[in-house]
This record gives C-alpha cells, structure tokens and sequence, in this order.
C-alpha cells in the first residue's frame, strides 16, 4: 500500500480514489512491460502515473485546450516515465512472456 499512500499524500484525494488510480497505474505499466506485476524499480513511476491521471480527471481525451489568449497542451506521460517503464519491458517469445515470479 506504499503507492497508495503516496497517492493519497500527494494528491489530497479519498482512500477509494487513491486505490483506483493506483491499480490505474499499475495497469498500464503490466500492459507496456508485458508482466503480472509492478517491479519495486517501477514503484516510483506507478506513483507518477497514478498522479498524473488524478491531475487529468475531466479532461480525457483532450490535446489542447484554448480559453481565451491562454493555450494548454497535454502530453500522454512524460518521455522519462516512459523511458523508465519500457526499459523494464519483457520480450515475447511465441506469444508467451518468460518472467521471474515476483519476490
């Protein structure tokens, strides 16, 4: 529950909410390293992650944003959260995944 205290703590939002943006998080990183588990290295981008997408609530899906002489843009991720998150990327082999269990 370490990312979902951080969560929590850097976001000011609920128990629940803290949660479900952390299991967020964590499957999006599982999906892009092709593992049944967040790595301890990923613990800190699990938590960015998990951030990001609290911060983005309402705005899904937007690229930019003009209100008046104000321009927004948004990013997916940041490219060093990416970067960190693919070096830990398993390869496949025939469709299947070799991964040590986790500790």
């Amino acid at each position: 529950m370490i990312v979902t205290d951080a969560v929590k703590r850097l976001t000011g939002c609920t128990q629940e909410e803290a949660e479900l943006f952390a299991e967020m998080a964590a499957s999006d990183i599982m999906r892009e390293t092709n593992r049944s588990f967040v790595p301890d290295t990923l613990l800190t981008a699990q938590i960015e992650i998990a951030v990001i997408r609290y911060n983005r609530r309402g705005m899904e899906g937007e690229v930019s944003r003009s209100e008046g002489s104000i321009t927004s843009s948004f990013d997916s991720l940041p490219d060093y959260i990416v970067k960190l998150v693919r070096s830990k990327r398993l390869a496949g082999v025939g469709g299947y995944a070799f991964e040590n269990k986790q500790p």
